[in-house]
This record gives structure tokens, sequence and C-alpha cells, in this order.
């Protein structure tokens, strides 16, 4: 019984830092969608994201673990790291992102959302 609790214990510990990973995730993909005040909270839990897949590969390399723990440890990496840029670079560019979402929310036809497209890709590059 002694040697089925230490095991336990860390797949215990691995599924709780697997459940914190996607929780993180699901929150910087909140914060990306948001409008560009509130935008600023994605990095923040896109690091919190990169963090818990760290702490999940730390656990994982101390037991044996499925390919799967690794696998999800890998993919929550990765979209940290992709979500946490996008929301990032939007940051950066707050003056074009932000007329983009007021032209975006405005925008009632198919043809005021492609001008608002174009204009914001035109924007970027100036």
């Amino acid at each position: 019984m002694t040697e089925q609790d230490p095991q336990q214990a860390s797949r215990r510990g691995v599924s709780n830092g697997m459940l914190w990973l996607v929780a993180a995730l699901l929150a910087t993909y909140a914060g990306v969608v948001l409008p560009l005040p509130y935008k600023v909270i994605a990095p923040v839990f896109a690091l919190a994201a990169v963090v818990a897949a760290i702490r999940v590969f730390r656990l994982a390399s101390k037991g044996q673990h499925s390919m799967l723990v690794w696998f999800v440890g890998t993919v929550g990496l990765l979209g940290a790291l992709f979500y946490g840029g996008v929301a990032t670079s939007q940051i950066i560019l707050w003056e074009p992102t932000q007329r983009y979402e007021q032209c975006m929310a405005q925008a009632l036809t198919d043809t005021r959302q492609a001008q608002c497209e174009s204009q914001y890709s035109a924007s970027l590059w100036d």
C-alpha cells in the first residue's frame, strides 16, 4: 500500500497540473477575444499557462506517465505561446487594433467588415 501512495500522489499532481494548464489556456483565449482595454489580461494568463506546462513536464518526468501527458503539456505550451503572442502584438499595436475593433463593432454588412479588415491591414504597414 505504501508503494501505491507515491505513484497515486504523482498522478494526482500531474492531473491537477493539467487541469490548471487547461484553465489558464481557456482564460488566455477569453482574454484574447475581449476588447482592447481588457485584452491586457491575456498575456498574464498565457504566462500562467507556460508555468503550468513547465510544472506538468517536471512532474511527469518524475514518474511513469503516458505520452498523452507529454502531448497535452506540449500542446498547452504551444497554445499559450501562440495566444500570448497574439494578445501581446495587439497590445503593442494599440491604436490600429482599437480602430479596427470599433470599426467592426459598427459594421453591419460583409462589405463594411471587409473594408474594416483592409483598413486594419493597411494601418499595420504604415
